[in-house]
């Protein structure tokens, strides 16, 4: 579409806001935009109007949502950006429909050819094939873990997807190679779209963001968000009523777990995602409190392998290449007193990427490294390790010291200390670095840690999502732990095998099918990795009493994923 068709499209819409929001004495209600194809939204009816108050520990780092950046950044993301699909985290189901109305996939098994809905941006631009294409095609380029959902193959014969539009309101997408109807929902339901017109102008401004999903920015600083409703958003209820429910959303940032646990418990804040044991008790009978169980979050302990002196110590970097030192340092670790003390035994014992919480990808077979001291000291003397006044020593002579930063956050820091305590116990020598969260944020990504403490939980439960640690290409996953598979830990030949895995299950048609190869990952992972993974925390949540339509997902962001379906009785 012309540029100045899409602008007489934008004044027509600006002179109607005029009109039909703004009468000068109040707000009415908003409207579905003529010429809008809508989905029905499955929520039970609501109303619009009101303003949520909610609060992040960590985010928005960025309003770029190509690139990599923390869970709270990525669930405020997905309020402003659709997706071809839309993902159900509830019930954990790709919908059939989203700003994609079909997809269908033809008979060379590779090329998915979408039809898009018709509808409009929040600045009133039609939503066309040119801003599907953009956004896809800026997504590969970005060198992210979305980069890595578009791309298939192993080796030299992994290859980019490719883009093209067939009319006015059709696209193709084309994978390099085969990939399973289920697999590419998956990627349909993540890649967000944007205006091809408007996103490269607006970086350094998010209120003047053109957005496809269920709210805008209205003002941002570095203690508070404020979203809007957009006004041109693409879904009704079964009554007509036009979604988002809520006029404003309001975010507080830089708020930690416990503080806003607590000042839920003060009926400061309407929702939480993150709700600690000790205030769930305290809220009882006052607000709505939900215990989803087992979540897909995992707290894991990463040793810096890194050959780059530039980036960590050589001599603290080659413990973590050796198999024999990270088994005991795995074993040294008391998951169940992390997971009962700790934690309230709101947690379950983990011993890999994907968790308990995630029934249908986890493998209870998988290896585990079981708390043994013993054990693990024999590991370190069969390694080369040995003991001088109670302190362990390495093959050099030297005392083996780590520095172990952690986010300086209640939660992080009672089981960095608790890692302490049982490292020190077996001689390590640890000194803990607590640090604000910009600064663990900045030493994971930049790879300067000899060890880190890092709650990981993959975008999605599919394990298609776990492509970055496979590929290496993701900063908050994998750059730290693999920066060259040829000279960290020792080559690694295990890595081909794993991408084929990965692969192969890319092509598989039946869960059973993929669930095999994904399995077989998680044992190989489990066994080399030098991430050390803990614990994973319960999912539990709390809504005042007066949020309706909220429903509890076992991963971020829990209670509101579905914000736009939200409103106040």
């Amino acid at each position: 579409m012309q540029a100045t068709t899409r602008a007489a499209t934008a004044l027509s819409l600006a002179l109607s806001l005029c009109l039909t929001l703004v009468t000068g004495c109040g707000t009415a209600s908003r409207k579905l935009m003529a010429g809008t194809d809508a989905k029905p939204a499955k929520c039970e009816p609501g109303k619009q109007g009101g303003t949520l108050k909610l609060a992040l520990s960590f985010g928005p780092l960025t309003f770029n949502p190509f690139v990599d950046s923390t869970p709270d950044t990525l669930a405020v993301l997905r309020k402003l950006y659709g997706t071809l699909l839309d993902y159900d985290f509830e019930k954990q189901v790709v919908e059939d429909s989203g700003l994609a109305t079909a997809v269908s996939l033809a008979g060379d098994g590779k090329t998915y050819r979408v039809t898009l809905r018709k509808c409009f941006f929040s600045d009133g631009s039609p939503l066309v094939p040119d801003d599907v294409v953009f956004s896809y095609s800026t997504a590969l380029a970005a060198g992210s873990a979305l980069s890595d959902l578009l791309k298939t193959g192993v080796g030299n014969e992994r290859g980019d997807a490719r883009f093209s539009i067939v009319d006015a309101q059709t696209v193709e997408i084309q994978f390099n190679d085969a990939i399973s109807a289920d697999a590419a929902k998956f990627v349909f339901a993540r890649i967000p779209i944007v205006s091809k017109t408007n996103f490269p102008t607006v970086a350094d401004d998010p209120t003047k963001i053109a957005c496809s999903g269920p709210f805008v920015v209205k003002a941002f600083s570095p203690r508070e968000l404020r979203l809007a409703a957009n006004p041109n958003y693409w879904k009704v209820d079964n009554a007509g009523t036009v979604l988002p429910y809520l006029n404003e959303v309001v975010y507080d940032l830089g708020v930690d777990r416990k503080t806003q646990s607590e000042r839920f418990v003060e009926g400061k804040y309407d929702v939480i995602d993150y709700l600690l044991p000790e205030q769930a008790k305290a809220v009882e009978g006052q607000a709505k409190v939900r215990n989803a169980g087992g979540s897909l979050r995992v707290w894991t302990l990463v040793g810096n392998t890194r050959i780059d002196q530039t980036k960590v110590d050589r001599n603290r970097a080659k413990h973590f290449l050796n198999d024999d030192f990270r088994e005991a340092v795995s074993r040294l670790i008391d998951r169940k007193r992390l997971a009962s003390a700790v934690l309230g035994g709101q947690a379950d014992p983990c011993f890999g990427l994907i968790t308990p919480g995630n029934a249908t990808w986890y493998d209870p077979n998988a290896p585990r490294y079981e708390s043994n001291v013993e054990t693990a000291k024999a590991a370190l003397q069969a390694a080369g390790y040995s003991y001088r006044d109670g302190k362990l020593i390495d093959g050099i002579k030297t005392p083996v010291r780590f520095k172990f930063i952690v986010p300086k956050e209640p939660t992080a820091t009672a089981i960095g200390q608790s890692i302490v305590q049982d490292l020190t116990a077996a001689g390590l020598d640890i000194v803990l670095d607590e640090q604000p969260l910009e600064k663990w944020w900045k030493a994971l990504t930049s790879g300067v840690f000899d060890m880190i403490l890092v709650e990981i939980q993959p975008e999605l439960p599919d394990p298609i999502f776990l492509q970055p640690f496979v590929t290496g290409s993701r900063p908050y996953f994998a750059e730290p732990v693999i920066t060259n598979v040829q000279t960290d830990l020792r080559g690694y030949d295990w890595f081909k095998k794993i991408a084929r895995n990965f692969d192969q299950a890319l092509r598989q048609k039946t869960t059973e099918e993929r669930r095999k190869l994904y399995n077989d990952f998680q044992r190989s992972w489990n066994e080399v990795t030098p991430v050390m993974h803990l614990v994973s925390e319960y999912t539990v949540a709390g809504a005042r009493s007066n949020v309706l339509n909220v429903r509890l997902a076992k991963f971020d962001p829990a209670a509101t994923w579905n914000l736009e379906e939200l409103y106040l009785k």
